[in-house]
């Protein structure tokens, strides 16, 4: 006799002994199967649960799997099953974007299911995860890179050119170039985020984290004038505003960089953007001072645990940015050496 039926003859008697028949196993398995609910229950539920932000990502490969998989209960959805939701996922990029290999959205909708079938699995709906076992396709390295001093001048001379509203859209990118702030972080900006006395603004950028950054002291005044102009006693609203004083919105914020784009005749191999002038400030602070005050200055988690211990003061930070800018900090101890300046 087998192993397993020998369990099972073991499992039967202990039942006998209980009082519980086959039949009242094969109920109440029936039972508890009809409990679980469905891939759209579920979704519909749990959806709401994500960040906003990790929602507008997932959102379109969650739909995508209710389209195919939506009345099957949780633990019937199989890895097979899954794996022709990322080849929907695949298949719609390259309807909707003619030239795309459809590379991002397979890994786009792999992280999607993982996410939903994850929280299934943490919360015993589930004895696994079957999304877990997903093939995400290697990530292609990308075109972004730190841009040169002569790129850096082109992209400038460009915005200044097809500019309708040079002060603010050539603010933005000093901002960028001196802080390596994320998109995120220019347009959350606020006066209330500035401390002329240290020379510093606060960021908030992912995953509502927050932290101080040095900047030239010349700067700071300059984004104090800014806002004193054009939005006069609103220190808690966005700080970046167009001459009629409105916020400067994501939509007008894209726009100063796709103006330039069309300027720059090497776009097509560096495409120009917020997250490239952060790239080219990171690789500059990177270049003066090392590693650890590169990480810090990016707002970057240690990737170990020996950089936890490495992890640069704001003091450090601060040194780099004079070095950057030129211009004395006033929580840098004295110490600059001779920078790239102000452009």
């Amino acid at each position: 006799m087998s192993d397993p039926q020998l369990r099972a003859r073991v499992l039967l008697e202990e039942a006998r002994v209980l009082g519980i028949g086959l039949a009242d196993l094969i109920a109440a398995d029936t039972t508890g199967a009809a409990r679980l609910p469905t891939l759209a229950d579920y979704l519909a539920s749990v959806a709401p649960t994500f960040t906003a932000a990790t929602a507008a990502t997932y959102g379109p490969h969650w739909r995508l799997a209710v389209a195919r998989l939506g009345d099957r209960r949780l633990a019937e959805v199989t890895i097979e099953d899954l794996t022709l939701v990322v080849a929907d996922a695949e298949t719609r990029a390259r309807r909707l974007r003619p030239g795309s290999t459809g590379r991002s959205s397979r890994e786009s909708c792999a992280a999607a299911l993982r996410a939903v079938f994850g929280r299934a699995a943490a919360a015993g709906l589930i004895a696994a995860n079957p999304a877990a076992v997903l093939t995400k396709p290697r990530r292609a390295r990308g075109r972004r890179r730190a841009l040169d001093d002569v790129e850096v001048a082109e992209v400038i001379a460009a915005v200044r050119t097809t500019s309708s509203d040079p002060d603010l859209d050539l603010l933005v990118l000093r901002f960028h170039l001196e802080s390596g702030a994320r998109r995120q972080g220019a347009l959350n900006l606020r006066r209330v985020d500035l401390d002329p006395k240290r020379a510093t603004v606060w960021l908030r950028e992912k995953g509502d984290s927050e932290r101080e950054q040095p900047l030239s002291p010349s700067l700071v005044a300059l984004l104090e004038a800014h806002q004193d102009d054009r939005a006069t006693g609103d220190v808690a609203g966005p700080l970046f505003r167009t001459r009629d004083g409105r916020p400067m919105s994501a939509h007008r914020y894209d726009t100063v960089f796709a103006r330039a784009r069309a300027c720059l005749d090497w776009t097509d191999r560096t495409p120009v953007s917020a997250h490239v002038l952060r790239h080219t400030a990171i690789t500059a602070v990177d270049r003066l001072a090392g590693y650890p005050v590169a990480q810090a200055f990016a707002g970057h988690a240690a990737p170990s645990v020996t950089g936890r211990y490495l992890h640069a003061s704001v003091a450090e930070v601060a040194a780099a940015a004079a070095t950057l800018t030129g211009e004395r900090h006033p929580l840098a101890d004295g110490r600059v050496l001779c920078g790239w300046g102000r452009r």
